[in-house]
């Protein structure tokens, strides 16, 4: 058995303690800014009448890894042409189960409500390939989460993980149709609080 002196051993745990101090900031910090994202919160769900909404929308097909682009390349169409003090809400639509329907077969389309934008934004939306389309109105289950700040493709897989289980535990609860899928973005700068709202169409 090696016995240190008194001395050498207080030494070591003098030097230790910054550490320790560094690692429980770390620890708080690590914890604050998780509950500031909303990893600790849980989406609202209520069943909701959606009003008919215009939007400009580009359709797809393809696996849902072509939406994350897809939206990136639509927010950049907006950043570009609108005023970036407006809350643009941005649209996504899922007619196939992803889980059920063929990656190649997967049908949805991406947007914006066409009142957010100007006429610039309009013009720009058009010459890349968007249409005018008129998002009938529906019953639906709607689920919402907010989280601060928005962190890309981080914030988008946080609100899927949390908005769908949620929406799909309350149909199944309810007994009720499953229908398409909706998403509405709310603000597209990453200092601005997202809102993340997703809704299934239920009869």
């Amino acid at each position: 058995k090696i016995c240190l002196p008194l001395h050498n051993r207080l030494n070591i745990k003098v030097m230790s303690l910054p550490w320790i101090a560094l690692g429980v900031t770390a620890l708080v910090l690590f914890v604050v800014f998780l509950i500031q994202i909303g990893v600790f919160t849980w989406p609202t769900v209520s069943v909701e009448d959606v009003k008919p909404t215009q939007v400009i929308y580009k359709y797809h097909t393809g696996g849902m890894k072509k939406v994350g682009p897809a939206f990136k390349a639509l927010s950049a169409l907006i950043g570009k042409n609108c005023d970036h003090d407006r809350n643009a809400r941005m649209v996504g639509v899922y007619y196939d189960d992803p889980e059920k329907t063929a990656e190649d077969k997967t049908r949805w389309a991406v947007g914006v409500v066409e009142d957010d934008v100007d006429a610039s934004a309009k013009e720009s939306l058009a010459k890349a390939g968007y249409k005018t389309f008129l998002l009938q109105g529906c019953t639906t289950v709607k689920t919402e989460w907010k989280f601060y700040p928005q962190l890309g493709p981080l914030s988008i897989l946080l609100m899927v993980y949390r908005c769908y289980p949620a929406l799909d535990k309350y149909i199944k609860t309810k007994e009720l149709h499953r229908g398409n899928a909706m998403e509405f973005y709310h603000g597209y700068k990453k200092s601005s609080i997202g809102i993340g709202t997703k809704f299934r169409t239920v009869l």
